[in-house]
C-alpha cells in the first residue's frame, strides 16, 4: 500500500509541476488578472462582520460583537443549507431545496440561480475573489458523486469545470462538499499567482478513488474553467479533511487552507478537530465545520454534545490558552466581509 501511495504521490507531484510550467507561461494573464484583482488574497479579506449559519434547515444571522447577541432569520420553509458571503459581503449564496440562490444580506431579493433539483442538487457554493462566479459541486440523484461547477453572474449561464487526464478533456469529478476558491501564490516563494480551487476529489482524480482526498484546480485566470490543473494534496486512507476554507490574507496555496479532519475506520466519518494546515495536527477536539473571521484574528465553528450542535469562535492566537466563545446553536457559519 505504501509503495501505491508513494507512486500515486509521484504522479501527482509531476502533473502539479506541468501545471506550474503552464501558469507560468501564462504570466501575462495572470498579471492583467492579478491587476484587476488587487492584492493576492482569499475570497472573503476585510473587517469582521455577521456571522450567516444554518438552524433548522434556515439562513439566520447573527452579530457576534453585540451584547445581546441580535440575529435575523432569512430564509422559511427550512430547506435551505450552505450560507456563503460574497466578498463585498453584500450579498449570500445558499442552496435551497437542491438549488443555488442568492440573497441580500438582509434576506432580500431572493433569486433562484439554477432549478435542476430534484434530478441534480448542488452543495455548498463557494465565491471567487473576484465576485463574478460560484463553484460548487453538481450532483446528479442517486449518484455517490458530482463534477466541479461554476455559475456565471454575467452570462448567468452554469459550466463545468474540465482538466485533461491521458490525453482526454474530463469533468472533474468531486464529492457533494463545500468548496473554497482563492486567488494567491502557487507556492511560498514562488512570484506566480493563481486561482485555485479546493474541493473532495472523487473517482479518477483521487489517487484512492474509494477513499477520501482533497484537491485543488489551479488556473491562471479567475475567469477560466476549461482545462484547469489538479493537484491532489492529501490522500488518506482512513480519515477525511473537509469544509474547506483559506486563510483570508495572502494565503499560500500549499499550507494556509483551514480544514474539518474527520476519522472514518469503517466509512462513518466523526469529526476528531479543525486543521489549520493541509496536513497539520487536528486542534479544537470534536470541532467542525470551522471558518477564518475576514480579518483572519478568529476562527468560528461548529461543536456537537448531546446531540446539540452550537457555534463558538476563538481568538487564533489563543488557540490551547483562552476559553472559546459560545455564540448561539446553529451549523455551517459564515463570516462576513465587510470593508476594512
Amino acid at each position: 500500500m505504501q509503495a501505491s501511495h508513494n507512486a500515486a504521490t509521484r504522479r501527482w507531484l509531476a502533473l502539479w509541476s506541468s501545471a506550474l510550467a503552464v501558469l507560468t507561461l501564462t504570466g501575462a494573464l495572470v498579471s492583467a488578472e492579478l491587476a484587476a484583482a488587487g492584492p493576492a488574497q482569499a475570497a472573503y479579506p476585510g473587517a469582521d462582520g455577521l456571522i450567516a449559519f444554518v438552524r433548522d434547515g434556515n439562513i439566520v444571522t447573527i452579530n457576534p460583537t453585540s451584547h445581546p447577541a441580535t440575529q435575523k432569520t432569512l430564509t422559511t420553509g427550512g430547506h435551505a443549507s450552505g450560507p456563503r458571503w460574497s466578498p463585498n459581503g453584500e450579498d449570500i449564496a445558499y442552496v435551497d431545496d437542491g438549488n443555488l440562490w442568492i440573497m441580500n444580506a438582509n434576506g432580500s431579493h431572493k433569486k433562484r440561480l439554477t432549478d435542476s433539483a430534484p434530478a441534480y442538487t448542488d452543495s455548498r457554493p463557494s465565491w471567487s475573489p473576484n465576485g463574478r462566479y460560484l463553484a460548487f459541486v453538481r450532483t446528479k440523484r442517486g449518484q455517490r458523486y458530482g463534477y466541479l461547477a461554476r455559475y456565471s453572474f454575467s452570462s448567468r449561464t452554469m459550466n463545468t469545470f474540465t482538466t485533461t487526464v491521458n490525453g482526454k478533456l474530463i469533468s472533474v469529478p468531486a464529492l457533494p462538499a463545500p468548496v473554497a476558491w482563492t486567488w494567491t501564490q502557487t507556492a511560498s516563494k514562488s512570484g506566480t499567482f493563481g486561482s485555485f480551487i479546493a474541493y473532495e476529489g472523487a473517482g479518477q482524480l483521487c489517487p484512492f478513488a474509494h477513499k477520501y482526498c482533497l484537491d485543488l484546480l489551479g488556473f491562471s485566470s479567475q475567469a477560466d474553467y476549461k482545462n484547469g490543473f489538479p493537484s491532489a494534496e492529501y490522500a488518506p486512507s482512513s480519515f477525511r479533511l473537509t469544509d474547506a476554507d483559506w486563510f483570508p490574507n495572502n494565503p499560500v496555496r500549499d499550507t494556509d487552507l483551514l480544514t474539518t479532519r474527520e476519522n472514518c475506520p469503517s466509512g462513518r466519518c466523526a469529526p476528531t478537530g479543525l486543521d489549520l494546515e493541509i496536513g497539520a495536527s487536528p486542534v479544537l477536539p470534536g470541532a467542525y465545520e470551522g471558518v477564518y473571521s475576514p480579518s483572519g484574528l478568529y476562527i468560528a465553528y461548529v461543536l456537537t454534545s448531546h446531540g446539540h450542535a452550537e457555534i463558538y469562535y476563538v481568538l487564533v492566537d489563543a488557540l490551547g490558552r483562552a476559553q472559546p466563545q459560545e455564540l448561539t446553536a446553529g451549523t455551517e457559519p459564515d463570516w462576513q466581509p465587510r470593508p476594512s
